[in-house]
């Protein structure tokens, strides 16, 4: 290209392009180059079409074909350096995340028990102190457990298909629907030695089954856990005592309970056991549905029936037992919507479930 048809200050900028153009040591700087030589605007290729325009008809021809010629230099040059650049990138990318033989092994996520877990631990924890230890029992039950035991008549809903899972192979067995079955066998155990022993006190935590359809609030594999306590003289008074006093151990000093009669086959008197909404402090939410109180247990003093079934004379020992919704009462203090939430193995919301300590 004829340079002598460029003023001075272009021909300067043609010269110092390649300088420019290897200095660019990234892509931001090698924008800001091309922006400066062949911009649409205020660019040294903008600047080479205004003198196009001003130029005499003679020389028009020939100084497009120069402005041209030069324009498209640059436009090749910046796009091979472009290229250089970004390909640079790339390799340094690879690179930082190249496994490095000589480094150490990444060192595994460290597990954590499941929130429901740590949660029934947390209530077992709240007992021992007056004195509970923890009893279990196998989730294949007889019906004489799971039900005659528990003074449930054979005509009881709980008894049918629809309600309960039973073996195909083995009609008499089925899953258990409550823990309670582990009052009975402990009972039958300690019955011969009650006298020497002075009474019995346990607890019974697990995994119980019922035949419900899964959605936000309900599934056929959830957990309890369950209370009894067996000796002489044992009332209300001794229920209620230890539930206010577990109940605060779990929710805080300040927490709130009530009783409001109920009924349950497998005590008499029953009552359902509710707790001031520690969420909203009673003044209405989502979770306890406005109402200020969130429904826990159930509970009641031992059914004479119950007693003598697991051969304890009702006559001269009586007791209470109280049984505890695990997902309720996680949902409840964790605020979580869905059930569901608890089985899916997310460990993005197991992790969030610190808190139910």
């Amino acid at each position: 290209m004829d340079m002598s048809l460029l003023p001075p200050e272009l021909c300067e900028a043609e010269r110092g392009f390649p300088a420019a153009l290897q200095a660019c040591g990234d892509l931001d700087a090698l924008m800001r180059l091309k922006g400066a030589f062949i911009g649409r605007e205020g660019s040294h290729a903008a600047r080479m079409m205004e003198l196009l325009k001003a130029a005499p008809k003679e020389q028009k021809r020939e100084l497009g074909a120069a402005i041209n010629a030069l324009k498209g230099q640059w436009e090749e040059s910046i796009r091979i350096r472009q290229a250089e650049l970004e390909d640079a990138k790339r390799k340094q990318g690879a690179l930082a995340q190249a496994w490095d033989p000589e480094l150490p092994p990444p060192a595994p996520a460290k597990g954590a028990m499941h929130p429901l877990n740590r949660l029934m631990d947390r209530m077992v924890e709240v007992f021992r102190p007056l004195g509970y230890h923890v009893e279990e029992g196998p989730e294949v039950e007889t019906e004489a457990h799971n039900f005659d035991g528990l003074n449930i008549p054979a005509d009881h809903p709980a008894r049918g298909s629809a309600d309960t899972f039973y073996l195909k192979e083995h009609a008499e067995l089925l899953l258990r629907t409550h823990t309670s079955p582990v009052q009975v066998r402990v009972m039958q155990r300690l019955a011969p030695t009650l006298e020497e022993k002075g009474g019995i006190r346990f607890l019974a935590p697990g995994r119980v089954y019922r035949k419900d359809e899964i959605d936000p609030t309900h599934s056929p594999m959830f957990h309890q856990v369950e209370g009894l306590l067996v000796g002489k003289g044992i009332g209300m008074h001794h229920l209620k005592g230890t539930l206010n006093y577990a109940m605060k151990a779990l929710f805080g000093p300040k927490a709130e309970v009530r009783f409001r009669p109920s009924y349950f086959p497998f005590t008499e008197p029953s009552c359902e056991v509710d707790v001031r909404c520690p969420l909203c402090g009673g003044d209405g939410c989502r979770v306890c549905k406005g109402s200020g109180w969130v429904e826990l247990l159930g509970a009641g003093l031992v059914h004479p029936n119950v007693l003598r079934f697991s051969g304890i004379d009702p006559e001269v020992w009586s007791g209470f037992a109280f049984g505890i919704g695990v997902e309720r009462t996680a949902m409840m203090v964790s605020q979580t919507p869905d059930l569901r939430l608890f089985f899916e193995n997310d460990t993005r919301f197991l992790a969030a479930m610190g808190g139910l300590d």
